[in-house]
């Protein structure tokens, strides 16, 4: 279709820079909400098998460094403690070191690592009063791959 009118052409060109601007935007936006849907999964999925003593599970989970300590560690967690509840209480995300804000849409722009604030309710032999720990998981992103590098030494206090 040729149009004589320079306007007409200057909307149409200017309307279809609008549509591509609006396509990258749900682009850049769908990749930032599947980060966040995938470390959520991953979280989820790692602390419930963690907490249901199912270490030679939730070990692929872990950053490939930290595993032969986590399975030397969760083994002493496995006879030792008894987990009754866990719930995840804050996120935080990053991109390197710095922090990535957070909107009601979620993170503001695509980050690479996340610190997750854990409640646990434990029990640890010999005693069977229960009590209540906070955990801090770092979570890495490796390969698009969400995997966390664990610090047990809390539950073998």
């Amino acid at each position: 279709m040729n149009h004589s009118n320079p306007a007409i052409t200057l909307l149409m060109r200017t309307t279809q820079i609008y549509l591509l601007l609006a396509l990258f935007s749900a682009c850049a936006q769908y990749s930032i909400s599947k980060l966040e849907h995938d470390l959520q999964t991953n979280v989820y999925q790692f602390n419930k098998r963690f907490s249901g003593k199912m270490m030679d599970i939730s070990v692929v989970y872990v950053s490939l460094e930290n595993r032969r300590d986590f399975l030397i560690d969760s083994n002493k967690i496995k006879d030792n403690v008894s987990f009754f509840e866990n719930s995840i209480l804050d996120i935080q995300y990053f991109d390197g070191d710095q922090p990535v804000k957070i909107t009601v849409d979620g993170a503001e722009k695509e980050f690479n690592k996340a610190m997750v604030t854990i409640r646990y309710q434990i029990s640890v032999l010999p005693s069977n009063q229960l009590k209540t720990i906070m955990v801090d998981q770092k979570w890495v992103l490796n390969e698009g791959q969400w995997q966390v590098e664990p610090d047990l030494s809390v539950f073998l206090k």
